[in-house]
């Protein structure tokens, strides 16, 4: 028994210690299903991209006509397929007849179209990858544009285009060796696979893909650390093998996180999603227990902290770039003002949370809470 008592500090502390990891490791997924249901990045226009195509100097006759030809078919595509807004949390709104075809865009719809596979097989073959033979002035486009283009677009549908754009990256890993803007998109879609095969119960091979996806954002930052989406995912899956790793090694993420979604809003502070990123996680450390924040200061000389200002600025500049664009958001700026006190302005936020669509599970779960909280304050 004297050796209970003499390490009962400790022992708080190691239990502490798991309780943190255990409400970080919470934290990370919550938010990564979040992002599934959100848009990333702005689709480009692959109209223009085609027509820059055409206007390479040293393409023949013949590749102009092909080219010419997607032109026709890719835009008959974008026009049936292109997503509701930019950025990975744009949701748009429209009126009329259009707006239920507008969601279904966003938010999922048929898996098969034929004239996306028609499209998506000719962007394949038609891949430009320059040679040494090539003359440099020729080689202004970027040889993955259209790749770039196809898979971004997949990877914002269901989960069968999902695997699409995953197999369109695996089948170009070799043309693409040294190219971060290739590498973070593998990660990303290397990611989405992984909680598609563990919604079905492979734990085994999610572990294999999650960190196949940690190491292919890592590539990406080692080819080029000015690129925010490299660091982006880089935090978003150095967090998700949390799952599988250790009490200190989770502690140790959770840093890293935060460093790499901090270099990704230095590089981008117009991105919304890394705004909400860091502010769900300076939300999480603020609502710490006592002892919790002992635990970390027992394995780390710096233990993590956050006041409730720094957490509310990050939630307001979201939705300063994306306004009312998702209803997590809302929510949690309402809960930053519940804790300062600011029930009125809490409950106009709540309110506004309300007033956005519910469409995907996750926020269902915030209108759950959203409808709690207005009953608690809405008298004040």
């Amino acid at each position: 028994m004297s050796f209970f008592r003499q390490n009962a500090p400790l022992f708080s502390a190691v239990g502490a210690g798991a309780v943190l990891c255990y409400m970080y490791w919470r934290m990370t997924a919550r938010i990564l299903r979040e992002l599934e249901n959100l848009h990333l990045q702005e689709l480009e226009n692959l109209r223009g991209v085609v027509q820059q195509l055409q206007n390479i100097q040293s393409q023949e006759l013949n590749n102009s006509l092909k080219i010419d030809q997607l032109h026709h078919k890719v835009d008959r595509v974008s026009k049936r397929r292109r997503g509701p807004g930019s950025g990975f949390f744009s949701i748009a709104t429209s009126s009329g007849e259009e707006e239920d075809d507008v969601y279904e865009e966003a938010y999922g719809g048929s898996d098969f179209d034929p004239l996306q596979e028609i499209a998506l097989q000719e962007v394949e073959d038609q891949i430009i990858v320059p040679t040494q033979e090539q003359d440099t002035e020729s080689s202004v486009q970027h040889p993955g544009t259209e790749l770039f283009a196809a898979v971004d677009q997949l990877v914002e549908g269901t989960d069968l285009d999902k695997q699409k754009a995953f197999d369109l990256l695996q089948n170009k890993q070799g043309k693409f060796s040294n190219d971060p803007e290739y590498f973070w998109r593998l990660s990303k879609s290397t990611y989405q696979v992984s909680q598609i095969i563990g919604a079905e119960g492979d734990t085994e091979k999610k572990k294999k893909y999650m960190y196949d996806a940690n190491s292919y954002a890592e590539t990406a930052l080692n080819l080029d650390e000015s690129c925010a989406n490299a660091h982006k995912w880089f935090a978003i899956t150095i967090g998700s093998v949390g799952e599988f790793e250790g009490t200190q090694q989770k502690i140790q993420n959770g840093f890293k996180y935060k460093e790499h979604i901090e270099k990704a809003i230095g590089i981008n502070p117009t991105d919304p999603s890394n705004h909400y990123l860091l502010g769900r996680w300076c939300y999480s450390v603020y609502m710490l227990s006592w002892i919790e924040r002992k635990a970390a200061a027992t394995l780390f000389a710096t233990p993590p902290s956050a006041t409730i200002d720094e957490t509310l600025t990050h939630f307001l500049k979201a939705d300063e770039l994306k306004p009312g664009a998702w209803k997590d958001n809302h929510l949690f700026v309402a809960k930053c003002y519940i804790e300062k006190r600011m029930y009125k302005e809490a409950v106009k936020w709540l309110v506004k949370g309300k007033q956005v669509p519910t469409v995907s599970v996750d926020d269902k779960a915030a209108e759950t809470e959203i409808d709690t909280l207005l009953v608690k304050y809405n008298s004040y």
